[in-house]
């Protein structure tokens, strides 16, 4: 297939899945009645649509290496340490202690994680997959290059979440979130370069909101407590010096590898990091 010809079944999927998205919120309404979990599934449908015209993208933009399923062992272990930031957005403390609790009501649950899943794979494909790819092919020159590129990709998704005030969160809430959703997409964006698999980045990022979410979505009682927060600051700190030092040691090819490059090529298209 020529590149003229994907080019256009990328314009052509990526707009039947806009109509589609759009069929749908035109029919919100009626769909969210339809159903016991309404709004859950819209939320759900509505995710996955748009995670996969930011997939379609992706691949269509030379960065399909990063949509490979494909590990090793190296990169399992690079990536395992900052699962811990993950799960431990679970309120472990408060739950054990009695004060936090959940109503196991499998249907909700495992929509809820459903959900996580379709969040995560929706905005690592648009945050990681394509504005800091793009961000990142534009300004790979030196080290600073890519650190402005981790920087400005998590800024902006980090931003975007300004928008829960529409929603009804609280202004304190929402500053909170942008805080730690810029600190979540540096992560990411880190754990891309150096595995070169954002499935990871998507599987984080599911579990973290998961986490985080299942005791206030599905359960209630309290979050928070100076354990907890001892707890979730201890873990954070050891984290963030373990991510730091992934920054500093990325290398040169492990930026090139982002990309679907003949090997022929591969001098040609390396940059040295500064």
């Amino acid at each position: 297939m020529t590149a003229k010809s994907k080019k256009i079944l990328m314009y052509v999927g990526v707009s039947v899945l806009f109509v589609l998205l759009i069929a749908i919120e035109l029919g919100k309404s009626k769909f969210v009645s339809s159903f016991e979990y309404g709004e859950t599934l819209y939320n759900i449908s509505t995710r996955f649509i748009g995670g996969l015209a930011c997939f379609i993208f992706v691949y269509s933009f030379s960065a399909k290496k990063i949509l490979s399923p494909k590990t090793n062992l190296r990169s399992l272990l690079i990536f395992l340490p900052c699962m811990a930031v993950a799960v431990n957005n679970f309120p472990f403390v408060t739950f054990f202690s009695g004060e936090a609790y959940i109503n196991w009501n499998m249907p909700s649950v495992l929509l809820y994680a459903l959900l996580c899943l379709g969040v995560g794979f929706f905005e690592e494909m648009a945050f990681r997959g394509c504005i800091f790819v793009v961000l990142l092919q534009r300004r790979k020159n030196r080290w600073v290059d890519v650190f402005i590129s981790i920087v400005i990709s998590s800024v902006v998704f980090g931003l975007v979440h300004i928008v829960n005030l529409f929603a009804g969160a609280g202004i304190g809430a929402v500053v909170l979130q942008v805080g730690y959703s810029f600190l979540i997409g540096g992560m990411c964006s880190i754990i891309l370069i150096k595995t070169g698999n954002i499935w990871y980045c998507v599987f984080l990022h599911a579990v973290y909101n998961f986490a985080g979410g299942i005791v206030p979505q599905c359960g209630g009682g309290v979050i928070w407590n100076t354990p907890e927060i001892i707890l979730t600051a201890v873990v954070a700190v050891i984290v963030a010096a373990y991510v730091i030092m992934l920054l500093v040691k990325i290398r040169p090819e492990e930026i090139v590898d982002l990309w679907s490059v003949k090997a022929d090529n591969k001098k040609e298209h390396q940059t040295i990091l500064e």
